[in-house]
This record gives structure tokens, C-alpha cells and sequence, in this order.
């Protein structure tokens, strides 16, 4: 797991590890790329790299980990579902070479969990407008984290030309407007 923490000199060095995985990720697949060429790209030592992340994975969680927080700080207390999920596919979609290597990566189960954190944290009213349990609540939102994921790994791999909207626009026409949980 990366070990960035507050520290302004491992935040501008990891800042420079991610710029680099980028600029590859630019021009090679995911699995080509090495933690050699990473470094070699980024300028930072080795001892650096490792000091900060466990492998290349540790960047691309890294990486979803700053997407995800810039959601959050898009996102009022109360906001709508359906601008989460715009927000959410507009964030991925401009960041499509680092959903894309989540992918090739094997890290659904991990994008999952932010994204479940993510969605629990800015649609919390709704389990209390509706008054459901913990436990129902977390069926929910994993449910709908596990259904997000898979629209945007179909989206980019499959309809690449799709916007946000388009999206979003598809999968309330799929599965309608509202969360299911509130239909009565």
C-alpha cells in the first residue's frame, strides 16, 4: 500500500511518480510497463519509488484515490444521485488510461470500495429518508458501486465514443431515474 501521507516532499515525488506512469501509460499497455521505466520517466531514485509504493499497482490506486477525491470535493451533502453519476463518469472519463489500467490491473475490488465510500458518503440522506438498516444500506451501495463499474469499463471499452451523459442518459433508461430503493 502507497505511504504518502501529508509530507509535501513525498506528495511532489509521488505527484512525479504518477505524472510519469501517465506518460507512459500514453504510449504502452499497463503490463508492459515497468517500475524501471517509471522511474527512469519520473527522474526519482528507486529507493524513492519504494519508499512510496509497494509496485506500479500502489501508483494506480494512488492515482484513483485522488480522481475519487476530487468527486468528493464536487459533491454537496445533499446532491442528487443522478449528479454523482454524472460527476463520477465525467472524472473516469477524463482519466480514461487510469480507469483502463484499474482494469488491466485487476483492481475492481478496490475501485469498488472507494467508490462504494464515495457514493455511501455523498447519498447517506437517502438512507435516512428512507429509513433503512446498516445492512440494507450496504447491500445498496456496493450494488450500485459493483453496476457503476461495470457501465464504465463497458463505456470505455465498448463505446468509446460515449460521454458522460450518454452514460448516464442509458442506464436510466435501463434501470430509471431514481435509485430502485426508493421506488415504491
Amino acid at each position: 500500500m502507497y505511504r504518502i501521507g501529508n509530507d509535501k516532499r513525498k506528495t511532489q515525488s509521488a505527484i512525479l511518480i504518477c505524472s510519469g506512469m501517465e506518460e507512459l501509460m500514453r504510449t504502452q499497455d499497463y503490463n508492459d510497463i515497468s517500475v524501471t521505466q517509471i522511474i527512469n520517466v519520473s527522474g526519482v531514485g528507486r529507493a524513492t519509488f519504494y519508499r512510496l509504493f509497494d509496485d506500479k499497482s500502489d501508483v494506480v490506486l494512488y492515482q484513483m484515490e485522488s480522481v475519487f477525491n476530487e468527486l468528493i470535493r464536487r459533491m454537496g451533502p445533499r446532491t442528487d444521485p443522478n449528479v454523482v453519476v454524472k460527476s463520477l463518469f465525467d472524472l473516469c472519463l477524463s482519466h480514461k488510461l487510469l480507469f483502463l489500467s484499474l482494469v488491466k490491473a485487476n483492481l475492481y475490488g478496490e475501485f469498488q470500495t472507494q467508490l462504494s465510500f464515495v457514493m455511501g458518503e455523498k447519498l447517506k440522506f437517502i438512507k435516512e429518508d428512507v429509513g433503512l438498516d446498516d445492512r440494507k444500506w450496504q447491500y445498496f451501495i456496493h450494488i450500485r458501486a459493483a453496476m457503476l463499474f461495470t457501465a464504465l469499463r463497458v463505456a470505455i471499452t465498448q463505446f468509446n465514443e460515449d460521454n458522460s451523459q450518454d452514460i448516464l442518459d442509458t442506464l436510466n433508461d435501463l434501470f430509471g431515474k431514481q435509485p430502485a430503493i426508493l421506488k415504491s
